[in-house]
């Protein structure tokens, strides 16, 4: 593992547990047994090191997702939604520091929020050519414009996603049951 690994690696679990202000990069550069002085020299401060703590995650996650990709190129768009989505909660229970860290973004200085939204989306956006292949492949009813109905399709489950997806802990079964509720009115209202 390289210092820059090390650094990211404890810097993570330091943000996920105390949040960005609470942070100490004393405390990083103690458990990562690398100097303050490497700290800054490979991340120049904290923000930079939370941005790249972030990518570390998103970059986990589209491993994930390729990998989940690759292996299912016969499930229909709603069908691999849904298995995308137990996909991400199975990852949340094997990776918890990264589920703490996502949920630290909501206290984060302003500046830095537009940062991560911004980076989040230019990650989203890779995602979506997969998905419209999926949905390209639906036959809607007559009149449905298919690139509006991707997209308001999208936006929904995007919502419900990140709504459920800090509540999975307490209460999996009645989240997803919800999620495929949702699916379905979505499914039925547009499908021929």
């Amino acid at each position: 593992m390289t210092k820059k690994e090390k650094i990211i690696k404890f810097a993570l679990k330091e943000f996920a547990e105390k949040g960005f202000l609470a942070a100490s990069t004393n405390t990083i550069s103690k458990a990562s047994k690398v100097s303050k002085g490497a700290i800054f020299y490979h991340f120049k401060n904290k923000e930079n090191l939370y941005i790249e703590c972030f990518k570390k995650i998103q970059g986990e996650y589209e491993k994930e997702f390729l990998k989940f990709y690759s292996k299912n190129p016969h499930l229909d768009f709603f069908e691999f939604l849904i298995k995308w989505s137990y996909k991400k909660i199975e990852i949340a229970k094997e990776k918890p520091e990264y589920l703490q860290f996502f949920k630290t973004v909501e206290s984060i200085p302003e500046s830095l929020k537009e940062k991560i939204l911004k980076l989040n989306q230019e990650i989203y956006s890779k995602y979506i050519p997969f998905f419209f292949e999926k949905f390209e492949k639906l036959e809607l009813k007559e009149n449905m414009d298919k690139n509006f109905s991707f997209k308001i399709t999208f936006e929904i489950l995007e919502y419900l996603s990140k709504k459920y997806y800090y509540e999975f802990e307490s209460n999996l079964e009645k989240i997803m049951e919800e999620i495929e509720k949702v699916i379905d009115i979505i499914k039925f209202g547009i499908l021929k």
